[in-house]
């Protein structure tokens, strides 16, 4: 009677390993994936190399954006009420990091040609300028305008916000990254981009 018994002890342990492992081996190799998703903006599949670190710093001496989460709201024209609400209310989203906050730059990103009234930005956003095509991209995406663009600390563009602005999904997509992500890479990739 034990030794049967063993025997159903060994087979339920087993089968304690083997099937979550021949589900996960199912889902990989079916390409399986999930139906809905807890994000709130677009998930930008594959995320894409922006190379901030070549838009031109138009109100501060050149530092480097490496090892920041960067926060972008493109911008092809002058800055006008809508805009500014936006602008303080990514401020707003900024301060409600908490003890994040300074993991975050944001961004008011225009043509070189030049749009936006640099007075009339707030304090703590910086003003950035990147080429009309490249500043196209994130004006629209599949026809719609686009509100905002979070860029990681490596430089490539994870998530896209269309119009109208959804700010408590931002900020709940933007905490989960702060979150997921090791505070200890962002470090290092901040000190290669000075060593460069």
């Amino acid at each position: 009677m034990s030794l049967t018994r063993g025997r159903w002890q060994l087979i339920a342990i087993a089968a304690l390993f083997l099937l979550p492992t021949l589900a996960a081996m199912v889902m990989v190799f079916t390409d399986w994936r999930p139906g809905t998703f807890t994000n709130k903006g677009d998930l930008v599949q594959p995320p894409v190399q922006l190379d901030p670190q070549a838009w031109e710093q138009r109100l501060a001496e050149p530092d480097p954006l490496a090892g920041d989460w960067l926060l972008v709201l493109p911008r092809a024209d002058a800055c006008g009420s809508a805009c500014r609400e936006r602008l303080d209310t990514i401020t707003r989203i900024r301060v409600a990091l908490d003890r994040d906050i300074d993991r975050v730059r944001l961004i008011v990103l225009e043509p070189l040609s030049g749009a936006v009234d640099a007075a009339s930005l707030p304090a703590g956003i910086e003003l950035m300028a990147a080429s009309a095509a490249q500043l196209d991209t994130l004006l629209r995406h599949d026809g719609a305008a686009m509100a905002a663009h979070i860029v990681d600390y490596r430089g490539f563009h994870v998530m896209r916000y269309a119009e109208p602005l959804d700010a408590e999904g931002l900020l709940d997509d933007l905490e989960k990254l702060l979150r997921l992500a090791k505070e200890e890479a962002e470090r290092r990739a901040l000190e290669e981009a000075i060593s460069e």
